[in-house]
């Protein structure tokens, strides 16, 4: 037993935590997301990312399909939803506009995790407040490193949340999980370039905080992984 616990009763919580009920509750948040808060997720990601078609993309940790419903407004990706809860990837593909995307079922943070998929599959790796939620950071970095292909782009969006955002069902969590509660977008590049990867953007998600529906000031991290020469 380690001070924080164990990472699989934290998987367990967070999987109890978004039964059919949780996983409603959620989804609500993601329901409340109109055409202009996709847009400006599409503007944000376009800032650090050079779209092009028929790019492989994965949305690690996708929830609902927050991620997925922004991604699906650029043509040509071929999207992979990677999700460990059953319910919440059940809300995503019930969605019209996500129904061709490709769900895998699993969480990103540990060694085992890499199995997910074979290595260099994915020209972009994105997450949208999953950084927050990891257990072991770094383990989920190394494993999108091994997933990704050479000259392919991970990105992080996450907020700058406070220890007060942790309440209710998550109660505690915040001193668990090493990015729960970052007041600096300094972590997360840091860590990207501990894994391998070269840290190519870091700063605010200009436009999604330019929205009034943004109550917590968002980040996005953008790094690469080098061409071997």
């Amino acid at each position: 037993m380690t001070y924080r616990g164990t990472q699989q009763e934290s998987r367990q919580r967070y999987l109890d935590g978004y039964d059919v009920a949780g996983a409603l509750k959620y989804d609500s948040w993601v329901a409340s997301l109109t055409p202009v808060d996709h847009d400006a997720c599409v503007a944000d990601l376009k800032q650090c990312v050079q779209f092009r078609d028929a790019m492989d993309v994965l949305d690690a940790g996708s929830g609902t399909g927050a991620l997925c419903l922004a991604l699906v407004r650029i043509p040509g990706l071929r999207i992979t939803a990677l999700e460990p809860c059953a319910a919440m990837s059940d809300l995503l593909v019930s969605k019209p506009e996500l129904e061709s995307i490709a769900t895998v079922r699993g969480f990103c943070d540990h060694v085992d995790d890499a199995n997910h998929f074979h290595p260099n599959s994915f020209d972009l790796i994105a997450s949208r407040q999953l950084a927050n939620c990891l257990f072991d950071p770094l383990a989920a970095f190394r494993n999108w490193f091994y997933w990704l292909r050479p000259g392919g782009t991970v990105v992080v969006m996450d907020g700058l949340f406070d220890r007060d955002a942790w309440s209710g069902t998550w109660d505690g969590m915040v001193d668990t999980l090493p990015l729960s509660a970052c007041r600096t977008m300094a972590t997360v590049p840091y860590l990207l370039e501990q894994v391998g990867f070269h840290v190519d953007h870091a700063g605010p998600m200009s436009h999604t905080n330019a929205l009034p529906s943004t109550q917590t000031r968002r980040y996005i991290v953008a790094a690469s992984k080098c061409v071997a020469s």
